[in-house]
């Protein structure tokens, strides 16, 4: 199969001729050896070297001391006048490497470039005890965004206009197009964006890989790199979340529905968050008295998973539950266009008047209602009294444009 470009290529390629050491997180199977083995033909294979950290005498060599693992760079290298890169994959599997990095960057960066990923963002912070600020850049790869998935699926053309921005869309020139375009974004809500899935084009078969992906990669997984004993309470709560996706966590009722302690579930929800199953969003609040500011929402960084986990791979215009699924897309979306200086909330106040998410970026503050179909009943007004510089937009999967609104592909 050919290599299909995935946007945070360049990116990454950009931050290859600093010393830093580069990691790049994401949960398992969303391409992240593809992506490094991609950089590898980039900067070339003969300044390449590639160790797969599960690979035991990797694990091994990489968990010594400094100059056994120089002894074997230098000894596997394929020359000595360039710089070599050396690619590390699923680091979190290393005790404590952060001393090695360290010493690496600090006085080998001109001979050995770092490039590292790893599945868990909590646990690599934890193995990595010694400070490394200013020694990395931390990237995130996640399943494919709905630009990416078009290109995946053969869609350039439209992939191109997606990668131009929402505001170009009514401009598109291969307009007649735009319900294939519509179609393609069905498919990505309810199959999501895990390559594996969205490069087969059987349902069954799509439904198979979900299935393998949620029990034998991000479940399986979790629980052996936080050393969860619970499973089955573990099960329940990812079940519970998918149910309830973008609805208040209140961990007091779920603790007793699951038969966990208050504490536990939440350890095990920032374990599922630093695994990349899931994301908390937190209320946007100024006002203590007027805003609420504690509960926050979960939202699944893949549809096609959390549609796997309550059993539920139907058509859009066929489910029950479209509206909360539409909600969780537009966070995807979000997401994905999330930059260092952005943060993603949802806004409440006391009265109950909410806005399903409000991004605030560089001191700018833009609130988003998501609507699967035509309904305007909104609380910008309420927002926008306490907010007044704010930008508020409607985000429907289905539309015709107008002032204040956004395409759901945007």
């Amino acid at each position: 199969m050919n290599y299909i470009r995935r946007a945070l290529e360049d990116t990454i390629l950009k931050s290859l001729n600093n010393p830093k050491a580069v990691f790049l997180l994401g949960p398992r199977q969303v391409g992240k050896t593809t992506l490094i083995k991609r950089l590898m033909e980039r900067v070339g294979i003969d300044n390449s070297l590639y160790y797969d950290i599960e690979m035991r005498q990797n694990l091994e060599v990489f968990s010594g001391d400094l100059e056994e693992i120089l002894a074997k760079l230098r000894s596997e290298r394929k020359t000595n006048s360039a710089r070599t890169y050396v690619f590390i994959d699923e680091i979190q599997y290393i005790t404590d490497f952060s001393k090695t990095i360290k010493l690496l960057v600090d006085h080998h960066a001109e001979e050995f470039k770092l490039i590292l990923t790893g599945s868990s963002s909590t646990l690599i912070k934890r193995q990595f005890q010694e400070s490394l600020v200013g020694r990395k850049q931390e990237y995130i790869l996640y399943p494919l965004s709905f630009a990416e998935f078009c290109r995946f699926r053969g869609e350039d053309g439209i992939a191109g206009i997606l990668d131009n921005g929402y505001q170009h869309i009514h401009y598109f020139p291969l307009h007649h197009r735009k319900d294939k375009m519509e179609q393609l974004l069905a498919e990505y809500i309810v199959f999501g964006g895990y390559p594996d899935v969205v490069l087969n084009n059987n349902r069954q078969e799509k439904a198979e890989i979900l299935n393998d992906l949620v029990s034998s990669y991000i479940l399986k997984d979790i629980r052996h790199i936080f050393r969860i004993e619970r499973i089955d309470q573990l099960n329940k709560l990812v079940h519970n979340l998918a149910i309830n996706t973008g609805k208040e966590i209140n961990l007091n009722r779920i603790s007793g529905e699951i038969g966990l302690y208050r504490d536990t579930v939440q350890n095990y929800l920032l374990a599922l968050e630093a695994s990349y199953l899931i994301s908390l969003v937190r209320p946007f609040f100024t006002n203590l008295n007027r805003e609420q500011r504690k509960m926050p929402k979960a939202y699944f960084l893949d549809t096609g998973i959390r549609n796997m986990l309550i059993g539920n791979l139907q058509n859009i215009p066929d489910r029950p539950d479209r509206g909360e699924l539409w909600e969780n897309q537009v966070f995807i979306n979000l997401v994905h266009k999330k930059t260092v200086l952005s943060e993603i909330h949802y806004w409440k106040s006391k009265a109950k008047q909410e806005i399903d998410f409000v991004v605030k970026e560089n001191g700018h503050i833009t609130a988003y209602e998501a609507k699967f179909g035509n309904d305007n009943r909104n609380h910008f007004t309420s927002f926008r009294n306490s907010y007044p510089l704010a930008q508020c937009y409607f985000v429907r999967y289905a539309y015709d444009y107008r002032e204040s609104e956004l395409p759901g592909y945007f």
